[in-house]
């Protein structure tokens, strides 16, 4: 379990039943949004409820950053899908038949497409986070310390997602099941 005393955004959420907590990259251009539900086996519920208002919503409430002890173990995500059935079904089909011109890719033009790969990759530990070929660090900054401190536990199931702040974009998103 990695533990970091700063000033992070806080939030939370009646609707989805769970504390939001939002660790600003370096840079400041990308962060890691925890999302924690209230109750030990909640994260169904808020895997279910999650929708793209619910969480525009909570990151909107994610505005004054307190002070906060959080509490968050490493974890490794690796997940690799065939995307061929998602493709067919928005209509990319043609590169897949053996009639498929990809004539700019190949001089000779007879190259069909017979699999088409997706791997993602995500590893939060104390050294920061790698997510696919990109890396980022936590940032941290010398603070006054203030009358109150906020405990944020993460020790059930929990969501994750790392997200870019302009545009704002959603890169990654997961679920920690065990830790």
């Amino acid at each position: 379990m990695m533990f970091q005393e700063n000033d992070y955004c806080l939030a939370k959420s009646e609707k989805l039943k769970a504390t939001v907590l939002e660790i600003p990259y370096k840079g400041l251009k990308t962060s890691m949004v925890v999302l924690l539900p209230d109750d030990i086996d909640g994260l169904s519920f808020l895997e279910e409820n999650l929708t793209a208002d619910s969480l525009s919503a909570v990151i909107r409430d994610l505005v004054h950053p307190i002070n906060v002890k959080l509490y968050l173990p490493t974890f490794k995500l690796e997940q690799s899908i065939t995307l061929n059935d998602t493709l067919q079904c928005l209509g990319i089909s043609d590169m897949f038949s053996a009639n498929s011109d990809l004539s700019g890719v190949c001089e000779t033009g007879k190259l069909t497409v017979t699999a088409v790969l997706h791997k993602a990759f995500v590893e939060v530990n104390e050294e920061g986070t790698e997510a696919a070929a990109a890396t980022a660090i936590i940032a941290t900054e010398c603070c006054i310390m203030p009358l109150v401190t906020h405990e944020f536990v993460v020790d059930h199931p929990f969501m994750f997602l790392i997200r870019c702040h302009d545009p704002d974009l959603v890169l990654f998103m997961g679920s920690v099941r065990y830790l």
